[in-house]
């Protein structure tokens, strides 16, 4: 996967602290298993600018741990036949309930793309556009012809259109697994799946706005209206006798 990301610079983490001196060519390699694999795996650093090997302890990999063994757990029952796993692979992206496209037919990203791409600008900008773009793209990521916006913990969020973002908002908020939640819970839940664009967060107020069912369920939700308050401590004391 990184040499087809074509990535130069690689910091490799195991928690075999004995492959971990094999590789460094530290400790000697003397099981033959292994040998063909220690063969392979240096194969394969030869194809790296620079190939970092980092040992992880035990105890700080515990959720690596448990999900091996759970799958080591799992017992198909035929060991003889395992089924084949039929995996479709889109080489375009496919758009589903087309609302609407941009003016000019390109999405928002376009100059971004562009610049990561082939470092170049927009004609029309001027050293203001261009500077705002150069920080702007810093934040943004491309792998072939798919724009990732970074994120602080250094995860990678999809860029999507106008009819993919309108796809997500709506499948997500009343779909299947949709729970009708405000516009901001519905933005940060677009975050949480994988996908990004600059004005979700508008986008997914305004689009809640649009939905019939909020409105009709609306006042089943409405807080009940605070108690009156007295200036008479005894109010059956103005009350006249009769």
């Amino acid at each position: 996967m990184a040499l087809e990301m074509e990535i130069k610079d690689l910091i490799v983490f195991s928690d075999s602290d004995l492959l971990v001196h094999q590789t460094l060519k530290e400790w000697i390699t003397r099981d033959s298993k292994i040998v063909p694999y220690h063969c392979s795996l240096l194969n394969l650093a030869n194809k790296f600018r620079s190939l970092e090997f980092r040992h992880i302890p035990r105890a700080r990999n515990v959720f690596a741990d448990a999900l091996a063994t759970l799958s080591s757990m799992i017992q198909h029952p035929d060991e003889l036949v395992i089924e084949p796993i039929h995996i479709h692979l889109q080489e375009k992206p496919a758009h589903c309930l087309v609302v609407e496209k941009s003016p000019d037919g390109r999405p928002w990203y376009s100059d971004i793309k562009e610049f990561l791409k082939t470092g170049s600008y927009p004609p029309e900008a001027d050293m203001t556009a261009k500077s705002f773009l150069r920080r702007l793209s810093s934040k943004f990521f491309l792998n072939g012809e798919v724009v990732y916006k970074r994120t602080s913990d250094l995860g990678l969020l999809r860029c999507v259109d106008e009819d993919e973002a309108e796809y997500l908002m709506k499948e997500l908020h009343s779909g299947v697994c949709g729970s009708h939640m405000n516009g901001h819970l519905l933005a940060k839940k677009i975050m949480r799946t994988g996908y990004f664009w600059l004005t979700m967060e508008h986008d997914c107020v305004v689009f809640v706005r649009k939905c019939i069912k909020c409105h009709c369920t609306e006042m089943l939700c409405t807080l009940p209206h605070r108690i009156a308050q007295y200036d008479c401590s005894w109010p059956c004391s103005i009350w006249a006798w009769m």
